[in-house]
Order: C-alpha cells, then structure tokens, then sequence
C-alpha cells in the first residue's frame, strides 16, 4: 500500500468522557471540572453544617417549628374534653428545607421575602 502513512498519538480522556488530542488542553478541562466538583462539594457540606447549627440553636432554646396552615389539630379521644396538639415541623423536614436536597431550593428565600 503505497501512500498511506500510520501515525501512533495520545488520545487524552478527561472524567466527563471528553477526548483531546493535546495533553495540556485535557488537563486544563480537568482542572475546571475538578474545580466546579470541589466547589459543589464545598457548598453541600457548608449547608449541612449550617442546617445543624439551626437545628442545634433551636433544641437549645426549647423552640420549634410549626406549619403556619395547620398550627394545631385537635386530637381524638374518648372523653368529651377535646386535646389539641401542635402540628410540629419534624428535624428530617427541616433538614431537608435547609439543605436544599430538591432541584429549585434555592429560591425557596426570595419568594418568602417578598411576601413580607
């Protein structure tokens, strides 16, 4: 076979599956994408530790939190004298609402704050 030549090169693969052909361009994409990792895992840990100062401030204080619709419902019982109850928010929902683990949580604030 006359004409063709056969060149042997480095194909550099980056974590998210992109492919380049020099190696300073792939570590530079890796470097972003370990950048925006650590940045993401930062941010994650800082809510964590932020939800359970709240947590923490709140037990200490003997507060809670309750659903501003349903404040109190009143409980079932045999006698004629009816007992309410505080329709509590639980450590998990709170948690939860805190940490912003759903798609969208971070602008559960604004809209609050504008209706104040």
């Amino acid at each position: 076979m006359r004409g063709l030549s056969k060149e042997l090169s480095y194909v550099y693969i980056t974590s998210s599956g992109d492919r380049y052909a020099r190696e300073e361009d792939a570590i530079n994409h890796q470097a972003q994408i370990n950048s925006v990792r650590d940045s993401k895992e930062y941010i994650k840990r800082r809510k964590e530790v932020d939800a359970k100062k709240v947590l923490e401030i709140l037990s200490e204080h003997g507060w809670g939190l309750y659903y501003k619709a349903n404040p109190i419902h009143q409980l079932s019982v045999q006698d004629s004298v009816p007992i309410f109850s505080v329709n509590a928010v639980n450590e998990e929902e709170l948690l939860e609402a805190l940490i912003g683990t759903q798609e969208g949580d971070d602008t559960w604030h604004s809209e609050t704050d504008s209706t104040q």
